[in-house]
């Protein structure tokens, strides 16, 4: 399966870390994800020196992360005018609908929200962290790490809530 990162679920997973190891590292290292450029231009070329903008770059250098091609995001869809999305967002949704079988990966809520309407297949990382301890992606101990890791990132109910879900998976 693939999956397409928008900016927030990107910088968070650089941000934060489990045992020494990104995030982002720990969970792009056995799957296929892509990011549209506005994404790379968003978090890498607009972060600079900051932590996570060097830890994306090393992952798209390294060939965890891949970076679309401008050709596959070129036209823009109509109906996202409506919306006011990021350039980011914009391009990921876009993106989504060259790739049939991908999954978008926000934790923008208009953005979760427009990829719904527009019938795009579209989760928060926290949800795409229990969906990989569910396919058995991540152990079911690094999923729970990485939740409490990125934990500051989300209002309140949306960690115990996937924890919760985490702990179903041993029944």
């Amino acid at each position: 399966m693939m999956f397409v990162f928008d900016a927030s679920p990107l910088v968070a997973s650089c941000q934060y870390s489990v045992a020494g190891q990104s995030v982002a590292s720990r969970v792009l290292a056995e799957i296929h994800a892509q990011i549209p450029p506005a994404v790379y231009t968003e978090v890498v070329t607009r972060g600079g020196t900051r932590h996570d903008a060097l830890e994306a770059a090393r992952l798209v250098r390294d060939d965890q992360l891949h970076l679309a091609d401008v050709a596959s995001v070129a036209e823009e869809l109509d109906d996202l005018q409506y919306y006011q999305l990021g350039p980011g967002e914009k391009e990921a949704m876009t993106l989504m609908t060259r790739l049939p079988d991908a999954v978008l990966v926000t934790d923008d809520f208009l953005a979760l929200i427009v990829a719904h309407r527009l019938g795009l297949r579209a989760q928060l990382f926290l949800d795409f962290v229990v969906g990989c301890a569910q396919s058995g992606t991540l152990s079911l101990m690094d999923a729970q790490h990485i939740v409490q890791a990125v934990s500051p990132r989300y209002p309140h109910g949306f960690v115990p809530h996937s924890l919760a879900l985490l702990r179903r998976l041993l029944s």
